[in-house]
């Protein structure tokens, strides 16, 4: 399987946050050592974004991936200098040199040197195009921005993971929710709210009407309250976000277009519709980084011949693992809660959700296989993001 882009981003993200954490030069002279990956859904979208969460400082970075045109880098220091509005600082990663072999990180560390824009709070990172890989990225700081005297006025709200939580919502109703919301789009039933608050509604009306299905093929049911009709309103909006099928106020992206065409075609239910899904919720949503995170470290006990003694001592050793890497910050009680099984438990959602798309084999009903953990379906994995 060939890497992709975002592979390569969080491959020096997660060294960035490796020697941020180490208390390296120069990230110690303004970031602290409690700080992880995470992502921010609000235009414009970072590749990925470093949370100081005991400094709350945000820097929110562009990778460039290799073999790309000058055009193409200098456009990324422009995205940079765009972030500094939403974040507190602002990384670019770019290759030594473009595809034509001008040393294009040496020009942008000209252009950001400058006397006039020697303070900007934009850093530049560089890698060798011939060795970045997605388990060594190899980045060198070339130029790191100055401490800022004035934090932006209306920071981006940062996600609580990098990658897209998903809660419950199947094809058919995924298929369904982007149907109202290019309704409400092009032709709307109102003037009030937006068009993903009035297409919720619509939605909500279905739920309760019994017209959609989880992903079993069972009738959908919520409890028709306030709190019921808010919370699960945040949750399926915002992983139809993440997976990055509709900006914040229910707007269709490109890429939701095209599912919506899809789902048109093929309807919701089908196993088309289900592999579009399945494609965004890998690259879009970054569940590949994370698969591929979980995959390394199971691979390291295996070659180390560590036993896994049980599903919750491998989910504790997991989460343990990816806070390790930088990928998330550990939750204390989520930690409790996955060690006693209680249904808050580290990746029970994920868990259900990579079954339903085929990204897991599963023993009999069971995710957990004695001393290998989840084994995931890579035929099928490498299959979609060839696709």
């Amino acid at each position: 399987m060939s890497t992709t882009h975002d592979e390569l981003a969080y491959a020096v993200a997660m060294e960035a946050v490796a020697a941020i954490r180490a208390r390296h030069a120069p990230w110690d002279s303004i970031l602290s050592g409690d700080c992880h990956v995470t992502s921010s859904r609000r235009w414009p979208v970072p590749d990925f974004v470093i949370d100081d969460h005991a400094n709350r400082i945000s820097v929110g970075a562009e990778f460039k991936p290799p073999g790309q045109t000058k055009r193409e880098y200098l456009t990324g220091l422009g995205q940079a200098l765009a972030y500094t509005k939403d974040f507190d600082y602002s990384l670019l990663v770019v290759p030594s040199i473009s595809d034509d072999n001008f040393p294009i990180a040496a020009h942008i560390l000209g252009v950001l040197t400058q006397g006039d824009f020697a303070g900007a709070p934009i850093g530049l990172l560089s890698y060798d195009p011939g060795e970045i890989t997605a388990d060594c990225a190899g980045a060198q700081v070339l130029h790191f921005f100055r401490a800022r005297e004035h934090a932006p006025a209306e920071k981006a709200r940062l996600d609580k993971s990098f990658y897209a939580k998903w809660r419950e919502i199947s094809g058919e109703e995924i298929a369904c929710f982007l149907r109202y919301l290019y309704r409400e789009q092009t032709e709307p039933t109102s003037r009030e709210g937006n068009p993903r608050d009035r297409a919720w509604r619509a939605l909500w009306n279905d739920i309760q009407a019994g017209r959609l299905h989880n992903w079993q093929g069972l009738p959908r049911f919520f409890a028709d309250t306030p709190t019921s009709y808010t919370g699960n309103m945040k949750n399926w909006r915002n992983f139809i976000n993440h997976i990055g099928w509709i900006d914040t106020d229910g707007t269709l992206t490109e890429e939701g277009l095209r599912a919506h065409h899809k789902a048109l075609i093929y309807k919701g239910q089908s196993q088309m519709f289900r592999n579009v899904v399945a494609r965004a919720v890998l690259l879009a949503g970054k569940h590949l980084i994370l698969i591929n995170a979980i995959n390394e470290h199971q691979r390291e006990l295996q070659a180390s011949d560590q036993p896994f003694p049980d599903q919750p001592a491998w989910l504790d050793g997991v989460e343990k693992h990816l806070e390790e890497k930088g990928l998330l910050q550990r939750n204390p009680e989520r930690h409790d809660a996955a060690t006693q099984g209680e249904k808050r438990q580290f990746l029970k959602a994920e868990k259900q959700l990579w079954k339903e798309l085929g990204f897991v084999l599963l023993r009999g009903d069971r995710y957990f296989h004695p001393r290998q953990g989840f084994v995931f379906d890579w035929a099928r994995i490498t299959e979609l993001v060839r696709s």
